[in-house]
């Protein structure tokens, strides 16, 4: 559904109840699937083609939900029919008007969505069985939101739980309310790989269908589930950001699990919404309650609640009865002179051996993909670059390949020198590939589990790894950002962040709200069940203060000390941005023409109080053959913004030649 079209009722005649109906339209010489988005009788200067027909059982997308569309096609500047395509891809429509082809079973229908998280059935995921009676603080935080459902009305809550708090058990039972009063469930979280968990639990706690809407489900699971939705049958959904687009209503309670997740921001594509924004929107237009939850709330979600905007939910003691574990900072520099250079400092290496020793488990905690940052050339000092991107290739061991991790370009590892064909290298770096190697050797016969983008790649792949280690098949789970959300082991006592500086010095001014997150995302895994957690944080800047708010569990002093950084720098939530970026495989072209858009910019930027930073080449300035120059405007609301960039798009548009191309992003997340 790329574009719109005008096309003949018929004898179906004009009445509004087809609004929102699913069709199929000739187009050229095929016939496509649409939705009717309005209905009239426009002055046309030609003639209209008949719709060839309504999808079967009149399946149709609900009235308010074309509200969202047109919504988020304005606020994101994105034409509409893009959005629709979005929101409503191909095969979610292709399969009403398609014969229903024969497949093999394999499975009962339960234990296959099960397999995938897929709709419907019960989840074979094994899960320790959760305590379902609300511990008081539990307790205040379900009556809270209930007020907001007797009789049902939009407000938004910040459930800030510590890790371990049992945000999960309020959800459940907010749903069951909801649903209890007639109206439908949307859960939304930041990882796919959570997803069979939390589906297990909310299917035996709610003992109805659960369906699970996320990109990596099969063609069969992605019929059911639409046909679920079409119809009216999917009353409760989980699933990651683009279950925010789900096209149902009657919402009677939305959830954002761990709200502060960037990954709730579509970034590579138009639209280039946040989910947790768009649950907002949903939220108001239904009438319901949005819970955003939390251990580290963004800093301006965060604001809102200190402002009175969202109510402020606390949670400080964990479901189990469990203490917060002992932080540990372990100075590196220190280390470094007792043993030289290492990936394990002694006291993370005796706390896991230790762990190990009595049955338990550890998770350690690495965000960097592949073996080595780079491969230098031991004749001439020249390091492998992606001929595509301004970035070093990474080392994949386990692959055998130099890779850039923007564009996917590769090479054979032991490809020769381009600079004097040299074939010796040297490692340079440390990736999580080469301390799992380390890891396997400190610790033969110890199971190992490593979970990252590239060993959770397959269908399924990252609910393989986290069943082997939640039965107890593999001790040791190595993971970058993955392992640090949401999971739940109750034999994990021990937690190690390899590299805590990690991410530090970015230029971006969330870097240092993000590394403190991280942080105590993952060091949250340790200790929620049974005996004291202990978390090991290596680093090479033990005096930084991001480790002291990490150390003492301390969310309330980083915020106001990220606060006060972010007032003074005229940054979110004291200013909302807009990114203008221009791209394209000339540079000296893109560069002209960002000058050019800025002027007009900054012409009318005057007029409605909006800073502008820029024009520069972003920090990143290449990818994919692409060069790529910004602008960043910082307004005091939207709509100055968006006026702003309307105006000054108006003004440049005929002077820009079709060699560039010009894309905005509303409330950016990240400045790279």
């Amino acid at each position: 559904m790329s574009e719109a079209f005008w096309y003949d009722l018929g004898r179906t005649g004009g009445s509004d109840d087809l609004l929102g109906a699913i069709v199929q339209v000739p187009l050229m010489s095929k016939t496509v699937p649409g939705v009717i988005l309005e209905i009239g009788r426009p002055q046309l200067a030609f003639r209209t083609k008949p719709i060839a027909a309504f999808a079967p059982g009149g399946a149709k997308v609900p009235p308010g939900w074309l509200d969202l569309l047109h919504w988020l096609s304005a606020y994101y500047f994105t034409p509409l029919p893009q959005v629709f395509s979005a929101c409503l891809p191909k095969p979610a429509l292709d399969f009403l008007f398609a014969p229903v082809k024969a497949r093999k079973k394999k499975k009962t229908g339960g234990e296959a969505m099960a397999a995938e998280g897929g709709p419907g059935g019960k989840a074979e995921a094994k899960v320790e069985a959760p305590i379902l009676t609300p511990i008081p603080e539990q307790a205040c935080a379900i009556a809270a939101v209930g007020e907001s459902m007797a009789p049902f009305r939009f407000q938004t809550y910040l459930l800030h739980g510590i890790t371990g708090s049992g945000k999960t058990l309020v959800y459940l039972h907010l749903a069951r309310q909801a649903l209890a009063a007639g109206r439908r469930v949307l859960v939304l979280l930041p990882e796919i790989a959570l997803t069979p968990q939390t589906l297990a639990r909310f299917r035996a706690f709610l003992d109805r269908p659960v369906f699970a809407l996320h990109s990596n489900l099969s063609a069969t699971h992605r019929r059911e589930l639409w046909g679920a939705i079409y119809a009216g049958e999917a009353d409760v959904i989980v699933g990651a950001r683009s279950a925010a687009l789900c096209p149902i209503d009657n919402l009677g309670l939305i959830v954002v699990d761990e709200e502060h997740d960037g990954s709730y921001k579509q970034s590579d594509a138009s639209p280039r919404y946040n989910a947790r924004d768009l649950a907002l929107w949903r939220g108001r237009q239904q009438g319901c309650p949005v819970v955003l939850g939390s251990a580290t709330p963004a800093v301006e979600t965060y604001h809102s609640a200190q402002a009175g905007k969202f109510r402020l939910l606390e949670m400080n003691a964990r479901a189990t009865g469990s203490s917060k574990p002992r932080i540990n900072i372990v100075d590196m520099r220190a280390q470094h002179e007792l043993q030289g250079s290492v990936l394990l400092s002694i006291p993370l290496r005796e706390a896991v051996q230790k762990a190990l020793a009595a049955g338990e488990q550890a998770i350690l905690f690495l965000n960097r993909r592949g073996y080595a940052h780079r491969r230098v050339c031991k004749t001439c000092g020249a390091a492998r670059e992606c001929p595509h991107c301004i970035a070093p290739l990474v080392y994949h061991k386990s692959k055998r390949a130099l890779i850039c991790h923007y564009c996917g370009f590769h090479v054979p590892a032991d490809a020769p020198c381009l600079a004097c064909s040299g074939t010796a290298w040297l490692d340079v770096g440390r990736g999580i590939e080469k301390v799992e190697e380390y890891l396997a050797d400190i610790f033969p016969g110890v199971g190992i589990e490593r979970l990252d983008r590239d060993s959770a790649s397959a269908i399924g792949g990252a609910e393989k790894i986290l069943a082997r280690f939640r039965s107890g098949e593999s001790r040791i789970l190595l993971g970058t950002q993955m392992v640090a959300k949401g999971h739940d082991f109750p034999k994990v006592n021990v937690v190690g962040v390899v590299d805590a500086d990690s991410g530090l010095g970015l230029s971006d001014f969330r870097a240092q709200e993000r590394a403190f997150q991280l942080i105590t995302q993952v060091s949250g895994r340790a200790g929620r069940h049974r005996g004291e957690g202990e978390v090991f944080l290596q680093t090479f800047r033990p005096e930084n203060p991001l480790l002291g708010f990490a150390l003492t569990h301390d969310y309330a002093s980083f915020y106001r000390a990220e606060i006060g950084r972010r007032k003074e720098l005229d940054y979110p939530p004291f200013r909302r941005l807009l990114m203008i970026e221009i791209t394209g495989d000339d540079e000296s072209m893109v560069d002209a023409h960002m000058r050019e858009f800025a002027d007009a910019f900054r012409h009318f930027a005057d007029q409605a109080d909006v800073i502008v930073l820029g024009p520069a080449f972003a920090a990143m300035k290449k990818i994919k053959d692409q060069y790529r120059a910004q602008i960043l405007g910082k307004g005091t609301a939207p709509n100055r913004l968006q006026w702003v960039f309307k105006q000054a798009l108006e003004r440049f548009k005929p002077k820009q030649p079709q060699k560039t191309k010009l894309r905005a992003d509303m409330d950016p997340l990240s400045m790279l």
